[in-house]
């Protein structure tokens, strides 16, 4: 019986000490402007949200997550593939600090107007576009409270 209730509390304890940061989609990239008379200037910028949540705020708050994406990326609306330019997030560092349970932040995806509008057919470019993006999270640690 000893050994039961020791086995018990070493697995609670094991599932207690490690926390969960997860970063999920909640929204994905969508451009609004996509039909080719309301597009004005060179860039058209998509919008998407990701949700970063965490299990235990008093272990991963003040954690620095460090967002890489690739340099260019494509969407297709299944008639035509697009070019992105560039993806980026709302701070311009690519970094970000928790200090919420759930915090939402915003992803931009940029394209060229050219790259869209190449003289086709208004039905083969508009549409829903939908793409993938490779997403490289760095997770760095807080200081210690005694400056270490």
């Amino acid at each position: 019986m000893k050994k039961i209730i020791i086995f018990l509390t070493m697995i609670y304890l094991y599932n207690y000490s490690f926390g969960e940061i997860k970063i999920k989609i909640f929204e994905p990239i969508r451009f609004k402007d996509v039909i080719t008379k309301s597009i004005t200037g060179d860039k058209i910028v998509g919008v998407g949200i990701l949700e970063i949540s965490t299990e235990d705020l008093e272990n991963d708050g003040g954690k620095k997550l460090v967002f890489n994406f690739p340099e260019m990326g494509a969407m297709t609306n299944k008639k035509k593939w697009i070019k992105i330019e560039e993806y980026r997030l709302e701070s311009k560092n690519k970094e970000f600090v928790i200090t919420k349970k759930i915090e939402q932040i915003k992803i931009f995806a940029i394209l060229d107007k050219k790259d869209l509008d190449n003289g086709e057919d208004a039905t083969i470019i508009e549409g829903e576009y939908i793409g993938y993006v490779p997403l490289i999270v760095s997770q760095y640690g807080k200081l210690n409270q005694k400056g270490e």
